[in-house]
């Protein structure tokens, strides 16, 4: 009632999800106004169409379980899936999903990575689920009460709002001014990237409020009057008319908006109250037992908890389900609170003490059901008491077996058992407590928080005990760092130094972290000097591992600047990767983390992409292994681009998604706007255009948050690139031009400047600007002329020129200068570089009339792009070969229209698996690439050799090639 208008967007989007689309809605509005009641609509109508409904919901006082409102609505609907389903999910996925739900327990293992900031395998596993129920059926995932869900659970939703689930409607429901910040965060985004629709319920007319009400008891008169002072809310409107209803019942004075929206106004609080006095004494207790056992609580622990006996828990059941405080919920044994506000009032009307021991008595009784540790440490964490060792022990151990998946809640039970540890506590057991909540803040985004912790376990250590001063000190340093405040992070650093042995393994590290530091306050030869004592010292010193270390950020300081600087770094890149490659996977990880990542960030830009992808591998596995996950993103993100540069795009996508999703769960804006700029790249290049702006745009916002950052280049950088790429020169020339305005490119990284360059130079000469595209190139050949055995990067300076003479009609010079840049791409292995230089030296062959040498490039780059996937750029070849009068590549087989409309027809997953097979991709790999069971990758191919009338991969594959399958954006 009143609710017409939000009725009707919530079914055309559930009408969206039967016709196999996606769909995420958000309903908001303040307590009591009625959004349950129309999630209630919607799924009575959902299921009347045969849609399968899940439902789970927030409670206030059980926010802190982890994955709860999760466990509600899935535990049941995947503890059904079939055995093909399951398979079809992975055994990966499984050992997450049997770890998460009740139902498939049996099938939790080992988790294939248990670091926590790789918990988006938990997300992908309950997608990967979602994805089979859809498959059978449309799927309405409703969420209620989401400003109580915990945090767990959000990162899943935000998850479910990135990566959308063909067949699901996603429905939030959440009071407008009570969401926490993350919730308020997520869901924000996701609006502003038109991923979620939000709908505002309002209150109810006067005319509304008369059809809600009994009309027979109350007069116009009184109607009037609550509708006036409750504002139109439709519970407070029947809260208060239930109460007028009541034998001797009175309209109650007083008032009717509370203070504070989480609370009941003062006359609902009257009026329930009421309503609790005139229960038995029994029904009382019960209901105050289930008030503290949940929102949706169990009505045996309930019972338990009262300590009621049979007979009495059966009438005082009964009492409370006909008084209509509590409501049967279609589950046996579950009953619901009338409203989560009336499940507030009666908790807080118990006595303090009370609560206490009803707490005491619940956590009891679950532990003699074997209930979850995080729903036992729930109730314990509200009637611990200070010194109680049984109690620290548990808090800890739910938070140790929580942090690998919901690190928040981890830091909730940590800081619990904290606060319980009395003053003589040991030493070493507060020391412990500490550090393993500074490691799960860490993972959160808690720095400000993580430094604290730090600071306050500091004070803890002796004087005399320097090793681990000088550790605490590091991390704080490394912490003050990632929220941006170099300056704090260095007097750190230089103190921590002062208690270091000097020439020692751990005094390299701490000056290296120093030459981290400089290079965050833009001291570039400050940064150089100190690597370069590093490495003097590590030469007079027999130590490999020290070694290590040295070389390898000698070589990563190396590409900071070109000439004998790059010569300099070369040599020592060579050493670092010997050294590396010595030592054995115990003696690398974890101490020699950073020094492997600092050879894979030097073989980036060296141009050796075999090695960094080998090392990064190497590097990601013993972060896995170790469960050190410091330099995890960094090494994921490198070895994206070393694939990308490699022309293995889709993997390099992949690769790039995987580094992109684990910075978001650090919430480091810096490390977010370099991954997903990444992401934007390999999208772009693999002509993903409306994908790959909408991943630039994010990075560009998320980067404004921290402009001064390390690598706050990167993303302006990249989605210039992008823009261009995709013909929005001006704006793209734009983003390149505001950094380059500055000092970063002339500074930071010679080695990265000729490429994005060479995009500006497309920008200017697209815009007609030839004298400004001269004027780049001559920057771009001078960085170059420091740099000759960089093939990519002279390949960079080729192209620019070669352009700008082909712009000026210098033909015969573009020609030679073409097929300079293609021969200098072939040697540094960039594949997706060489063939875009080929579409250039063919256009420059074709204005030279040479029609037939011409026609060979554009083949030639044809055929490269379909190979690496690279659409857009594809798209460009054959317009070109229909420039020198080419309609029909060689090898294509004619086919009918019906062929082609088949073609025309595939589904989105189809056109990524056939476009793998023509990559010459096993079912093995296309499973892992697109996180599918072979059997469903066998399931696909079989349905496409009958819907496209083949019989093999291989004529598959001809027919693909043939009629160029566009990957759709």
């Amino acid at each position: 009632m009143g609710r017409a208008a939000q009725l009707r967007v919530l079914l055309e989007a559930l009408g969206d999800a039967r016709e196999g689309a996606t769909a995420a809605l958000s309903v908001a509005g303040e307590p009591g106004i009625g959004k349950t009641r129309l999630l209630r609509e919607v799924t009575v109508q959902a299921e009347a169409l045969g849609v399968q409904v899940l439902q789970g919901r927030g409670t206030e006082l059980e926010r802190d379980i982890p994955y709860a409102v999760l466990i509600d609505a899935l535990d049941q609907p995947l503890g059904a899936l079939r055995r093909s389903e399951m398979k079809a999910i992975g055994a990966d996925g499984l050992a997450e999903l049997g770890r998460l739900l009740p139902s498939l327990s049996a099938l939790a293992s080992p988790l294939a990575t248990s670091l926590q900031i790789e918990r988006y395998r938990c997300h992908r596993a309950i997608r990967m689920a979602l994805h089979q129920l859809a498959a059978r059926r449309p799927v309405l995932l409703v969420f209620d009460d989401v400003h109580w869900v915990d945090h767990a659970s959000v990162e899943v939703i935000a998850h479910l709002l990135r990566h959308r689930v063909p067949g699901l409607a996603l429905v939030l429901a959440h009071r407008s001014t009570q969401l926490p910040e993350t919730h308020a965060s997520v869901l924000a985004d996701a609006a502003y990237d038109g991923s979620l629709t939000t709908l505002e319920v309002g209150p109810l007319s006067l005319e509304e409020a008369a059809e809600l009400l009994p009309a027979d008891h109350l007069d116009r008169a009184e109607l009037t009057y609550l509708h006036r002072e409750c504002g139109g809310n439709p519970f407070y409107l029947q809260e208060l008319a239930r109460a007028r209803l009541r034998p001797g019942g009175i309209l109650l004075g007083g008032a009717y908006t509370p203070d504070d929206l989480s609370e009941a106004p003062p006359v609902i609080q009257a009026a329930l109250e009421q309503e609790v006095h005139a229960l038995s004494p029994n029904s009382r207790l019960l209901l105050e037992s289930a008030a503290v056992s949940g929102g949706l609580f169990d009505l045996d622990l309930a019972v338990e908890v009262a300590e009621l006996t049979e007979a009495q828990s059966h009438d005082g059941t009964d009492e409370l389900v006909r008084a209509g405080l509590v409501n049967e919920t279609g589950v046996p044994g579950r009953l619901a609170f009338r409203h989560p506000i009336v499940r507030r009032a009666i908790y807080q009307r118990t006595g303090y003490g009370w609560r206490r021991r009803a707490h005491r008595r619940a956590a009891a009784a679950l532990a003699r059901r074997g209930a979850a540790l995080s729903v036992r440490a729930h109730h314990i964490e509200h009637c611990g008491e200070v010194g109680d060792e049984q109690t620290i022990a548990l808090l800890n151990e739910a938070g140790v077996a929580a942090a690998p998946r919901a690190p928040v809640a981890a830091a909730r039970w940590f800081r619990a058992a904290l606060r319980l540890l009395p003053d003589d506590a040991p030493t070493q057991q507060r020391l412990a407590l500490s550090m393993a909540l500074v490691d799960v803040l860490s993972v959160t985004g808690h720095l400000g928080e993580c430094s604290q912790v730090l600071r306050r376990a500091l004070e803890l250590i002796p004087p005399d005990e320097a090793d681990d001063r000088v550790r605490v000190m590091a991390r704080i340093a490394l912490t003050e760092q990632g929220i941006g405040n170099a300056k704090e992070g260095r007097r750190l650093l230089t103190a921590a130094l002062a208690l270091t042995a000097p020439g020692s393994l751990e005094a390299a590290g701490l000056r290296l972290e120093l030459a981290k530091n400089h290079l965050m306050m833009r001291n570039w030869q400050e940064a150089t000097l100190v690597t370069r004592e590093v490495q003097q010292s590590a030469s007079v010193r027999d130590d490999p591992r020290l070694y290590l270390v040295a070389t390898a950020a000698s070589a990563y300081m190396g590409t900071l600047h070109g000439g004998q600087s790059l010569v300099d770094g070369l040599a020592y890149l060579d050493e670092a990767a010997s050294a590396l490659d010595t030592l054995n996977d115990t003696e690398v990880a974890p101490a020699l983390l950073d020094g492997l990542t600092n050879v894979v960030y030097a073989e980036v830009s060296f141009e050796r992409w075999r090695n960094a992808v080998a090392h990064a591998e190497r590097g990601i596995r013993l972060c896995r292994d170790t469960g050190h996950g410091r330099y995890l993103v960094e090494l994921q993100h490198l070895r994206a681009l070393a694939f990308m540069m490699q022309g293995r795009l889709d993997t390099s996508l992949s690769a790039a998604a995987a580094a992109a999703e684990t910075a978001l769960l650090l919430d480091n804006s810096p490390i977010v706007a370099l991954t997903e700029a990444t992401r934007c790249w390999v999208l772009s290049q693999l002509g993903r255009t409306t994908d790959s702006l909408a991943s630039g745009a994010l990075s560009m916002r998320v980067n404004a948050q921290m402009p001064n950052a390390l690598f706050a280049w990167h993303a302006p950088l990249v989605y210039g690139c992008a823009l261009i790429d995709a013909g929005r020169y001006r704006r793209g020339r734009q983003e390149i031009i505001k950094v380059a305005a500055g000092d970063a490119l002339t500074t930071i990284y010679p080695t990265l400047m000729p490429y994005f360059y060479r995009f500006l130079v497309d920008a200017e000469l697209a815009l007609g600007r030839v004298d400004a595209a001269e004027q780049v190139t001559r920057q771009v050949e001078s960085i170059v002329d420091g740099m000759p055995s960089m093939h990519m990067r002279i390949g960079d300076a080729r192209y620019c020129r070669a352009n700008v003479q082909l712009a000026r009609e210098e033909v015969r010079a573009a020609v030679d200068t073409a097929a300079q840049a293609v021969a200098e791409y072939e040697v540094s292995g960039t594949a997706v570089e060489s063939a875009r230089a080929r579409l250039l030296f063919g256009h420059a062959l074709a204005d030279l009339q040479d029609v037939a040498a011409a026609k060979t490039e554009f083949d030639t780059a044809l055929a490269a792009f379909e190979l690496y996937g690279a659409e857009r750029l594809a798209e460009r070849a054959r317009m070109a070969l229909r420039r020198v009068g080419e309609r029909q590549t060689a090898g294509r087989r004619s086919r009918s229209a019906a062929t082609t409309v088949r073609l025309g027809d595939l589904t989105e997953r189809q056109f990524e698996i056939v476009n793998r097979v023509v990559l010459g991709r096993t079912n093995r790999q296309i499973s892992q690439e697109l996180f599918l069971s072979e059997k469903t990758v066998e399931a696909h191919l079989t349905r496409l050799y009958t819907k496209l009338g083949v019989s093999s991969r291989a004529e598959l594959a001809a027919l693909a090639a043939s009629d160029r399958i566009r990957r759709r954006t």
